[in-house]
């Protein structure tokens, strides 16, 4: 589990998901209070899964490859910051708590989690995966990911 002193600040920027770079996709960045921890969390779950980064970064524009492997990095991000059991259930309450601590999700991060609440899948990938299309798909405009 990554440990740090601005994991609250992180926990939910990394539960959205940043850094697209797909050409017409207008690139959300990533709060400047947490920019600087955004390459860990990416590096450590590129490594555990192999996912390819194309993949991941086309997410922004709506693209999710049907892929067990992008599905387990979208798992490991949040398993990172402790927000998905091993049956694959979003603590959505602890992401709830962690939102006042970065200013710029405030106004649209309760809805995205409102939207995309109900959302589970037969384990912790097909979860994570399901919510990441959920969120992308409910507010594209806010989307990004790691």
């Amino acid at each position: 589990m990554l440990v740090s002193t601005h994991l609250p600040l992180y926990v939910f920027f990394c539960s959205l998901v940043v850094m697209s770079r797909v050409a017409d996709v207008k690139s959300v960045e990533a709060p400047k209070e947490i920019q600087g921890l955004v390459g860990l969390v990416r590096d450590k779950c590129h490594r555990e899964t192999g996912v390819d980064i194309d993949h991941v970064e086309r997410t922004a524009d709506g693209h999710f490859q049907e892929s067990e492997v992008l599905a387990c990095y979208f798992s490991c991000v949040f398993n990172s910051f402790d927000l998905l059991d091993h049956d694959g259930h979003m603590d959505f309450d602890k992401l709830l708590k962690k939102l006042p601590a970065v200013e710029s999700f405030a106004d649209h991060g309760a809805a995205m989690v409102a939207a995309c609440r109900h959302i589970t899948g037969a384990n912790p990938c097909e979860s994570a995966f399901k919510i990441m299309q959920c969120w992308q798909s409910t507010y594209p405009d806010k989307y990004f990911v790691i």
